[in-house]
């Protein structure tokens, strides 16, 4: 049975993903291999951790496809809730190694949100847009970890 356009695109669409997960499951994970800090180390291989669990996800939807997604982001998602994208104390950027890899993963993390948002804004599909919105949301929640365990550096 041949794939549709659509079917083609969205498995297009969730490769692009895999691979932005892919990018900053390696990024985490590297920078957590060179942590001296415990709580640093920590953080970053949780954030590691978590997008090794999205691109599991993502393999997952290309097998089986999104609906289980894109039911969980229609019970869990407000477009109204926005990340804190507001960087730790920039003062001590350079003097506390901790508060340097917050914000640089905090950075990072915003950037994947912000990358996913705008795919999701630009999407011809309705299916597309929801998608990239649930990858948005998955951010969104990394974003927020990040915020409890640096507030307390």
């Amino acid at each position: 049975m041949a794939m549709s356009n659509r079917q083609k695109d969205i498995k297009a669409m969730l490769r692009l993903a895999l691979t932005t997960a892919a990018n900053h499951y390696q990024y985490y994970h590297k920078a957590a291999m060179g942590a001296e800090t415990p709580k640093v180390k920590a953080l970053l291989m949780v954030l590691a951790d978590e997008e090794a669990e999205l691109m599991d996800r993502i393999r997952d939807m290309l097998a089986t496809g999104i609906t289980e997604e894109l039911e969980e982001l229609s019970q869990t998602y407000k477009p109204e809730d926005l990340p804190d994208e507001m960087p730790f104390d920039l003062s001590r950027e350079e003097t506390d190694p901790r508060i340097y890899v917050c914000n640089q993963a905090l950075k990072n993390e915003v950037k994947g949100y912000t990358f996913f948002l705008s795919i999701a804004a630009r999407a011809k599909s309705e299916i597309i847009s929801r998608l990239f919105e649930y990858f948005a949301y998955r951010k969104m929640g990394q974003i927020r970890k990040i915020r409890r365990v640096c507030e307390t550096f």
